[in-house]
């Protein structure tokens, strides 16, 4: 394929609203999955196939809450159907084939997507093409007969992931599969692969949630790349499964959180995503803008959420009932000065900004943030 079109850069969501974070070496030796689980059959279709299965919405393009399937600029599609019309090869298709009748995309949206702007859609015009030059401006009803046919007789390769292979082993089998010039964020991989488990339901719990004014009001960039999802996922992981179960790495900690949110009851997650958003609305109370940001202590600094510190104190706020968190509010001077003291101290600094992965920074930072809690609501009884 043309170099313009395997060199496309993602649509990265903002990091304004997010510190960069340090997992350290831990995060990078994961156990590997067993091979012999693995169910991955190859055939070659013509890409008419595949474009009948787009047309039949048997390929689903556009999974509730997936990320946008247009990223590409124009003439990256462009490129991409001209590469298809002079017979160029093109990178294999990966879809995940839980149910037959509904493909999910593993790697490849991105080119389907252009595929079906052209040849279904007709909404695209190609544009910038390199060696069809006469077709420029284009569409797929403006073609000729012979070069229709080149579409629908076009060879691909599909790869397709079986029924049966254990959910956790997709997750790592779509990681691998991930390495094209778009890649999926993590949280995106999770989202594909909670689809095939009860209607997605895991994907529409954190979709729901934040878009929540609650969440909105403490996190309020703007993410299309699943970095909301992610980031109230990790708070569900640590109640789900304790922070004494937690052991690195975090990205496989999240992978089973995602698992477990697809496995529960309604009121089970109802019970998580009322705690989650009291959470939210306490902290908002009293911290305001500064709520889980370096920034309430140090006033200069950027007002960017920090991700470890929003999982030690959201998940500490959850944790504790109704009342505790209203006593908090009525102290909520006093509290605030007791955290910024925490944010002063090298220890509890050092465990939400390195190695932030760590079992042991982990435990770290949430048992402080624990423990002045107890000890706040502990000095309001006096």
């Amino acid at each position: 394929m043309n170099q313009d079109v395997a060199n496309i850069k993602s649509d990265q969501f903002s990091e304004d609203e997010f510190e960069q974070e340090d997992f350290g070496e831990q995060e990078r030796h994961e156990k590997p999955f067993d091979p012999s689980k693995v169910d991955v059959t190859i055939t070659t279709p013509n890409l008419g196939a595949l474009i009948a299965r787009l047309d039949n919405s048997e390929i689903d393009l556009m999974p509730e809450f997936q990320r946008s399937p247009d990223l590409w600029s124009k003439q990256a599609q462009s490129r991409l159907i001209e590469s298809i019309l002079i017979r160029l090869p093109i990178p294999a298709f990966y879809f995940d084939a839980y149910e037959e009748a509904k493909w999910q995309v593993v790697d490849g949206l991105q080119r389907l997507s252009a595929i079906n702007n052209f040849v279904l859609k007709k909404t695209l015009a190609l544009t910038s093409l390199e060696f069809l030059t006469d077709y420029e401006g284009k569409k797929f009803d403006d073609l000729p007969r012979s070069l229709t046919r080149r579409i629908d007789e076009f060879q691909t390769s599909v790869y397709l992931i079986k029924p049966g292979t254990p959910l956790l082993i997709k997750y790592a089998l779509f990681n691998r599969i991930n390495t094209g010039g778009l890649k999926l964020t993590p949280q995106e991989i999770r989202h594909a692969m909670s689809q095939s488990v009860r209607d997605g339901i895991a994907s529409k719990f954190l979709y729901q949630i934040v878009h929540e004014d609650t969440f909105k009001n403490v996190v309020r960039n703007k993410s299309n790349r699943q970095a909301h999802q992610e980031l109230v996922l990790r708070h569900m992981a640590f109640v789900l499964f304790g922070v004494e179960g937690y052991k690195s790495s975090l990205p496989k900690f999240l992978d089973l959180a995602m698992i477990k949110l697809g496995q529960l009851k309604d009121e089970q997650l109802e019970t998580l995503r009322n705690d989650f958003l009291d959470s939210m609305e306490v902290a908002f109370d009293i911290f305001d803008t500064d709520a889980f940001k370096r920034s309430l202590a140090e006033p200069s600094g950027n007002k960017v959420v920090n991700k470890p510190l929003f999982e030690a104190i959201s998940v500490s706020l959850a944790s504790i009932d109704k009342s505790e968190r209203q006593r908090l509010i009525v102290c909520k001077e006093d509290f605030r000065e007791s955290l910024k003291l925490l944010l002063r101290d090298t220890e509890f600094v050092n465990s939400i900004t390195l190695s932030t992965a760590n079992t042991e920074n982990v435990l770290t930072r949430f048992n402080m943030v624990k423990d002045l809690i107890s000890q706040q609501l502990a000095k309001d009884l006096i």
